[in-house]
């Protein structure tokens, strides 16, 4: 019986290398015939003709037209279209949530937004206050795209959550985000027994690590980093093209960094040394003292005090902002010296400026570490943190196998 398993399964992976690589195939040379499939493949006609039939029917690939005969039967010009299946991605952030829909070519195809509103969160459950209202929108956020993709009439195959926090476990808890009012909230969980559609969740700088590895930054890479700085302090980290998470699902947790040695003699909760020093709170509180305006319940964001410098039209801001860049670079130098990635992306919360970070960095590390890693911003953008959310989704249910590893 386990010899008969054994087998079974050999054949299925078979199977699906042999599906990938006619896919792959189609992506990097655009519509073929079955004959040319076979060529650049290697696989017998018969493998070719079975397997592609089979694509058909799942809609993976379409027949293009006839390519002209030179005696017989004219052969098909087979395409390969990720437009007839889409999976949702939801980027939750402190202040709303963000929804797209996304078809298997990358396109997005529809775009929701819905705002948590400005109740305080501090001390708030999962269950109640102003922690419950937002998982309400959130769930009601899932519950219109799932519906926009049955109106169109294309199969929402998955759905990709990224959270600004550690999600561990099978439940997908979310451990502590005390701006969204959660605190060991299995919000995975909850999501999937909401729909039969898998969920998949991610800490959102891990989301935008892979959406770059995909689609972006990274495409050529397969050791990188990505930095995610918006109200808190993040970092995803690839390494051999697989998302790197730790034991505990917290690697990355680079707000957590002791940056001297009085950091020792403090104790620190739910805001490590680093993220104390350039995440919203701190620097909300930090821009106050020094007389910069900030309206009653708004928490200013490095990416913010790093505007108002370069505007010059806050001068107590470039203090802070040197400061920001003094930190970041610190964090940058460590990440570099112990990961040695190829590149690390550095994206400033879901407003990307890369003229405000990327030269101040490399400025302060040039000449101080062994080699400043190549420093770029995300190619995908504003959207590199939802787009990885529904990279990691499509790649989960695509059913593609590969035979050495292709980027996650």
């Amino acid at each position: 019986m386990s010899k008969a398993n054994g087998s079974t399964a050999t054949t299925s992976t078979v199977s699906k290398v042999n599906r990938t690589a006619i896919i792959e195939t189609l992506k990097a040379h655009g519509p073929l015939s079955r004959a040319g499939i076979g060529e650049l493949t290697g696989l017998s006609p018969a493998t070719v003709n079975r397997l592609t039939g089979s694509l058909i029917k799942e809609r993976l690939v379409e027949v293009e037209g006839q390519k002209e005969s030179t005696g017989g039967r004219p052969p098909l010009i087979i395409r390969y279209t990720g437009r007839a299946r889409l999976v949702a991605a939801i980027q939750l952030a402190t202040d709303k949530a963000t929804g797209i829909l996304v078809d298997f070519d990358g396109e997005v195809v529809e775009r929701h937004q819905a705002e948590f509103g400005s109740e305080e969160v501090g001390g708030a459950s999962a269950e109640g206050g102003a922690g419950g209202a937002r998982l309400t929108v959130t769930l009601g956020l899932l519950d219109a795209l799932l519906a926009a993709a049955e109106a169109q009439g294309r199969p929402c195959l998955g759905v990709g959550v990224s959270v600004p926090g550690v999600v561990s476990g099978p439940d997908g808890i979310v451990n502590s985000i005390p701006e969204l009012g959660w605190s060991n909230l299995p919000l995975g969980k909850i999501l999937r027994e909401r729909t039969s559609v898998p969920v998949f969740l991610e800490n959102d700088a891990n989301a935008m690590a892979y959406g770059e590895l995909q689609r972006g930054a990274g495409q050529h890479t397969s050791n990188l980093v990505a930095l995610l700085l918006g109200n808190g302090l993040g970092a995803g980290i690839v390494t051999d093209g697989v998302l790197h998470r730790g034991a505990r699902s917290a690697a990355g947790e680079v707000g957590y960094m002791l940056m001297e040695r009085s950091s020792l003699r403090r104790s620190y909760g739910e805001l490590g040394d680093l993220e104390d020093r350039v995440g919203s709170q701190a620097l909300t509180r930090e821009a106050r003292k020094k007389g910069i305006n900030v309206p009653a319940g708004t928490l200013l964001t490095a990416h913010d005090i790093l505007l108002l410098a370069a505007q010059g039209s806050e001068p107590a801001a470039s203090e802070l902002a040197d400061g920001i860049l003094d930190m970041i670079s610190m964090a940058i130098a460590a990440m570099a010296i112990i990961l040695d990635p190829e590149v690390i992306v550095v994206g400033s919360g879901l407003a990307t400026n890369s003229d405000l970070i990327i030269p101040g960095i490399r400025e302060r590390l040039e000449g101080r570490i062994l080699e400043v890693p190549h420093l770029v911003p995300p190619a995908l953008g504003a959207d590199a943190v939802i787009m990885g959310a529904a990279e990691l989704a499509m790649n989960s249910v695509s059913g593609l196998t590969y035979l050495a590893h292709h980027g996650g």
